[in-house]
């Protein structure tokens, strides 16, 4: 039977209610700095490039070999989805125990003069290092984990659970299968969590402390929740359960989202403001 650990906490936030970025280089072991070196190294011949940040545990100095990648964010105005791939491909050949690399790519001109809520951002000032080039996380407003964070996850919730069961629709492929399963139920944990940033102003990227916080507010819904972690942590290959589970939880999800849309985003703005 899996059994989902209670792992993870929530970011900490400073006097004035704003999230601290907890990352450092010193937090880091030889080994993932190592591969960060090299990445770096790969990325910085293969293509022009302002600055790479590092995300995610590793950082944090969380990262477990043979469990986390490297979640890399290049500030360029070139991204190259095949270098990507390559740097990924020779990551693992080099480092065997590492669990592969991700990279997203982001224009350092996006940055300037940000007054409205955006996901790139967002990490690079609360849960990413700077681990090449000039730090310009520290020119981006500081963040609270209040409405317009919780509005980024809420409004895209519904188009997300549509993509989902679109995806699964005739699609044989199990291992397909259970990656969705993976990326649609972490969404809806962490949408669970957004639903209840107003009452209580929290937040994490780790999915069980999320679970906990939503089920203090939705007991009645606490099983399915805890349904969704589980699927997120140990995603099946059954195309008709997870339809079934996102037809039935994921319609009441949904309605619940644009619930809260009606009460504090009813324009439904994409982008809300930054305090």
């Amino acid at each position: 039977m899996n059994t989902v650990k209670p792992l993870g906490s929530f970011y900490r936030v400073d006097d004035e209610g704003y999230l601290v970025n907890e990352t450092s280089w010193e937090k880091i072991n030889r080994n993932y700095r190592n591969a960060i070196d090299r990445a770096v190294e790969i990325l910085t011949i293969a293509m022009p490039l302002s600055s790479i940040y590092l995300r995610g545990s590793v950082p944090k100095g969380k990262g477990i070999e043979g469990v986390s990648d490297l979640d890399l964010i290049v500030l360029t105005e070139n991204g190259n989805e095949q270098v990507a791939e390559l740097l990924n491909q020779q990551l693992v050949d080099e480092f065997p125990w590492l669990n592969g690399c991700e990279i997203s790519f982001y224009s350092a001109k996006e940055l300037e003069g940000l007054t409205s809520f955006s996901i790139i951002p967002f990490m690079l000032k609360t849960s990413s290092l700077c681990v090449y080039g000039k730090d310009v996380a520290k020119a981006i407003p500081r963040f609270k984990p209040d409405r317009a964070l919780a509005n980024d996850h809420l409004i895209q919730l519904e188009n997300h659970i549509v993509q989902a069961k679109s995806e699964l629709v005739g699609n044989e492929d199990s291992e397909d299968i259970a990656d969705c399963c993976g990326w649609i139920m972490k969404i809806i944990v962490r949408s669970g969590l957004a639903l209840v940033m107003e009452k209580d102003p929290m937040y994490t990227r780790d999915l069980y402390p999320a679970y906990k916080l939503f089920s203090n507010f939705y007991s009645h819904k606490e099983s399915y929740m805890k349904q969704a972690l589980t699927y997120a942590v140990f995603p099946t290959s059954s195309r008709e359960e997870i339809t079934h589970f996102l037809d039935q939880y994921g319609k009441w999800l949904i309605q619940e989202a644009n619930d809260w849309l009606n009460e504090y985003n009813p324009e439904r703005v994409r982008h809300l403001s930054i305090e």
